[in-house]
């Protein structure tokens, strides 16, 4: 079974009496995602870590869902309706197991 059907069927299946293991261990990932976030922030504030503005506005459509959740159709239907407000919508994606020719892979309509 590949990863990502695995987290899918881990993430929409039943929580039974193994719930208290998963909750142990997302209890310590936590702990340590806080602490990583912590220092990342103060690096940024301390000037050791730089950010990036892009020059054009960004749209990002995603969560944290495996698959499923609709976000190809919400993408599609983002770039419709800027294309009909005059825009020029790009969409950045890497693709279900993409393997393009060359990167970046562009197709512009």
């Amino acid at each position: 079974m590949s990863f990502d059907r695995y987290l899918q069927r881990r993430w929409y299946s039943k929580p039974g009496w193994r719930l208290l293991p998963w909750l142990l261990v997302t209890g310590a990932l936590e702990i340590l995602y806080r602490a990583i976030i912590a220092a990342r922030r103060r690096l940024y504030r301390w000037g050791w870590l730089s950010s990036w503005r892009a020059p054009v506005p960004v749209i990002v459509v995603g969560n944290i869902a495996v698959g499923g959740t609709g976000k190809t159709p919400v993408t599609i239907a983002l770039c419709e309706m800027l294309q009909r407000a005059g825009y020029k919508p790009g969409v950045i994606s890497r693709g279900y197991r993409a393997q393009p020719p060359q990167f970046p892979l562009s197709r512009a309509r």
